[in-house]
């Protein structure tokens, strides 16, 4: 995170594990920093390269994504045009790799993602389990607790969740 400036573009990128293969990335700016991370956004129509399923998608929201430093989930808010949160996403991965010009971590399958309620639901459990064999035991220990620590991080309404609000449907995912 040291050398990130507020403003400055960056590029995310998710890989899978044990291949070494780029999953998915997106391009981004930073928002916030602080000690404990960093917060990225993406404007309405920003370009979701997903390289496992070949496919680019124009998102029709904008979106923040906070970066933990030695922490095993990233996520943040989606938003309508008015800054009105629509949903959480929050990723299992392992701690991110921040360097110049770019956000990396292996993804570890296991999705999270809440409601403006704050109502959540884990997602992509069997793919976690057919992986398994594959992951360093470690790997597999952090990941599970990482769901209960995405869990604690929306009661809290630590940063970058916002209180409360009325709950709509589910966004459509790649």
């Amino acid at each position: 995170m040291r050398g990130y400036r507020v403003g400055q573009a960056l590029r995310v990128e998710f890989w899978k594990y044990p291949s070494h293969t780029l999953h998915y990335w997106w391009e981004a700016e930073v928002a916030e920093l602080r000690e404990e991370g960093v917060l990225v956004h993406m404007p309405i129509g920003f370009r979701f390269h997903h390289e496992s399923k070949g496919r680019v998608v124009e998102v029709p929201h904008q979106a923040y994504v906070a970066f933990f430093a030695d922490r095993w989930y990233s996520g943040g808010p989606d938003l309508d045009a008015q800054g009105r949160v629509l949903e959480y996403y929050w990723n299992i991965q392992t701690p991110p790799q921040f360097e110049e010009g770019r956000i990396w971590q292996y993804d570890l399958e296991i999705d999270v993602r809440c409601k403006a309620d704050h109502t959540c639901q884990t997602l992509d459990l069997e793919e976690f389990a057919t992986k398994l064999p594959f992951y360093p035991a470690e790997w597999v220990e952090r990941a599970r607790k990482a769901v209960e620590e995405v869990e604690a991080h929306m009661r809290r309404w630590a940063w970058p969740v916002r209180p409360p609000a009325q709950g709509g449907d589910w966004l459509e995912r790649v």
